[in-house]
């Protein structure tokens, strides 16, 4: 088990907001890897999406190992934990990264489009299956941005890659709705998805539900009615497993000792996060991180 969760930045290096390779290309990057092991545990500070076109192929996010097939489709949210596998130099498919900044910025909360679902593992499951004619319409459009992407001394290159990023989203997004098991109200899904961003950023500090109804501009009951809606929780037990789950990522993936992840994760004293996680748990961190 490594002694630290590695933070891995979107790539300064590349000049574009978006890098796309197939999973040979993947690969090989990953061999070359020296900040981090590509296949253990570490959490991304970008977006990534993986297409599988042949064969299987099995990825770890966030606790659980996802198996994937011809025509899957697994979203990797910014801030989650994930690693690759070894049998994944085994397939065909693609890798697509996406600059945070830049998708948060032009997507997320654009005036233009919601992507409320993409990348919400929240809410819904972060693995889509196509296809038919349905998986056939989404591979050409993830075929069309790679041959962009590559494509050397292409006029406006960077106008194109938006363009075909622009669609594939779309493309993705509308995937996401039909396969949801839910039917909610866009403006719903926009301020759960404000409120999930902020709390990102400041549940270190604090797990105060006010505040965060505060920093939306909306009362605490129109906050809590909206997580109770999509979540089945109020927000005050959202943040409490929001909490926990980044207490689970640090002990199943590193080494950190209880009193290092207090810190990490905003408690001021073991005692009172390990009080906190056994109220959310039923068991100690260390008996869990000893039983998994």
């Amino acid at each position: 088990m490594i002694s630290s969760l590695p933070q891995i930045a979107y790539k300064s290096d590349i000049p574009l907001d978006i890098e796309v390779m197939t999973f040979a290309q993947t690969q090989a990057q990953l061999n070359k890897t020296e900040d981090h092991d590509p296949f253990s545990p570490h959490k991304i500070q970008f977006y990534l999406i993986l297409i599988v076109t042949k064969d299987f192929y099995t990825h770890y996010v966030d606790f659980k190992f996802y198996e994937l097939k011809k025509g899957s489709i697994l979203f990797i949210a910014k801030n989650q934990v994930h690693h690759f596998t070894e049998n994944f130099q085994n397939i065909e498919g693609f890798c697509i990264l996406l600059n945070s900044q830049f998708l948060e910025q032009n997507y997320f909360l654009s005036n233009s489009i919601h992507l409320d679902r993409l990348y919400n593992y929240h809410l819904e499951t972060p693995l889509v299956t196509l296809e038919g004619t349905e998986g056939a319409i989404f591979l050409e459009t993830v075929q069309n941005l790679y041959v962009e992407y590559h494509l050397e001394g292409g006029f406006a290159k960077a106008e194109m890659l938006r363009a075909y990023l622009h669609i594939l989203l779309i493309k993705a997004e509308r995937v996401k709705q039909l396969h949801s098991t839910s039917s909610v109200k866009t403006l719903w899904l926009e301020v759960f998805n404000t409120f999930k961003n902020s709390l990102e950023v400041n549940y270190i500090t604090t797990r105060n539900s006010k505040f965060y109804a505060e920093e939306l501009s909306v009362s605490y009951k129109f906050l809590n009615d909206v997580v109770k809606k999509l979540t089945g929780k109020t927000v005050k037990a959202f943040i409490d497993d929001f909490v926990t789950i980044e207490i689970k990522r640090y002990l199943l993936s590193t080494s950190l000792s209880v009193k290092e992840i207090c810190y990490k994760t905003g408690f001021d004293e073991p005692a009172n996060m390990t009080k906190f996680f056994k109220k959310n748990t039923q068991i100690t961190p260390l008996k869990f991180r000893q039983q998994v």
